[in-house]
């Protein structure tokens, strides 16, 4: 008996969705299976992952042998570019065990804690450390810090840093809460002493009187807080949990500042704010006085290191290691390659780099 013949072109999304139902004909779901159907590449994954996992040993099984046929850069490009459900994004870290891929899950938006909370407990190497540096999707979820604890795969690094986490954020909240109110409290009683006239001196913070005459000299309170001072003395008098909350919902002023903070956590978080934009990230690449760890997650994002600016901005940064500048030297154009090779401010590998990609692209 021959075996029928695939369907017809159709409307991509209406025969995608055709699959997922529970109309949908057995034929046409092992031919999704099969990864037979007529769909573009990204519809055709989403076709597979519709029956993946389905009970039928006719269906189910063949679509896991025909998904661990895909290249795993034509599923990095679906989860980049193709808006995956929760559910795709839960079912691929389900079959999949290549770690670029579950790594793009980890990093991406819409991954559901569930899914993060199951990955947690197994994964190593790079996607273990995307999970650690997103202190942002941690803190709102603590579970995931306990899951990766009880990781047998996890590093010694990746435990300290999690258990600094923890102490960070949990244990030391009620004393950090404690501490904010004291304050909250004193700056409303100095506000209420000022009101009445009084004020205090700057190096003993004892109240002394104050002149009325001569204050036309003086800068208005409402003046000096819309000044760039004012927010950074601001930030100085957040915890950690709140300048990771504000990196998240804040201005591109706030981010400017808190990108440098001493706090690797606070900066990193910086990095996870989902309003980044590429010139935010190109300035970051810029500054000197940031740490490695940030030059290193910038590198390690596709979405980031294939923008021609974003890598000039990190070769043209001598505070930058070697190691991530030097293989993005070939990517660069023959101007910019020239103007490195001439720049005594670089160190030597990258000139000396430059100019060898430079005389292979004249030549």
């Amino acid at each position: 008996m021959s075996e029928p013949e695939p369907p017809r072109a159709a409307e991509p999304w209406d025969l995608v969705s055709f699959v997922r139902s529970a109309e949908a004909p057995r034929d046409l779901r092992i031919f999704a299976a099969r990864g037979l159907l007529p769909l573009e590449r990204d519809d055709r994954i989403r076709a597979l992952l519709a029956v993946v996992e389905d009970e039928d040993p006719g269906i189910g099984p063949p679509a896991r042998e025909t998904f661990a046929t895909l290249p795993p850069d034509d599923i990095v490009r679906f989860l980049e570019g193709a808006a995956p459900t929760r559910a795709e994004l839960d079912t691929i870290s389900r079959i999949s065990e290549d770690p670029f891929v579950l790594e793009e899950i980890i990093r991406h938006s819409d991954a559901s804690d569930e899914t993060l909370l199951r990955l947690a407990s197994t994964v190593t190497g790079d996607p273990q450390e995307a999970l650690i540096v997103n202190h942002v999707r941690l803190i709102r979820k603590p579970a995931l810090i306990e899951a990766l604890l009880s990781n047998p795969g996890l590093t010694a690094d990746g435990r300290r840093r999690l258990a600094e986490m923890r102490e960070e954020f949990f244990e030391k909240e009620e004393r950090r809460r404690e501490q904010e109110r004291q304050r909250q409290e004193e700056e409303e009683r100095r506000a209420r002493q000022e009101a009445e006239g009084i004020v205090f001196d700057d190096e003993t913070d004892e109240p002394v009187a104050r002149s009325v005459e001569g204050e036309e000299g003086g800068v208005p309170i409402e003046e000096e807080d819309a000044g760039l001072g004012a927010i950074y003395r601001r930030i100085s008098m957040m915890t950690v949990k709140e300048k990771v909350e504000l990196a998240q919902k804040g201005n591109k002023e706030e981010r400017r500042i808190l990108i440098g903070d001493a706090n690797k956590i606070v900066s990193m978080a910086v990095l996870n704010c989902e309003s980044l934009s590429q010139a935010e990230i190109e300035a970051f690449c810029s500054m000197r006085h940031l740490a490695t760890e940030l030059f290193r997650e910038v590198a390690s994002t596709r979405e980031w290191i294939k923008k021609p600016r974003i890598q000039l901005a990190l070769v043209m940064n001598p505070a930058v290691p070697l190691a991530i500048t030097l293989p993005l030297v070939k990517h660069l154009n023959m101007r910019d390659l020239r103007n490195i090779g001439r720049d005594r401010n670089l160190p030597e590998g990258i000139r000396l780099a430059a100019r060898k990609f430079l005389l292979e692209k004249r030549g």
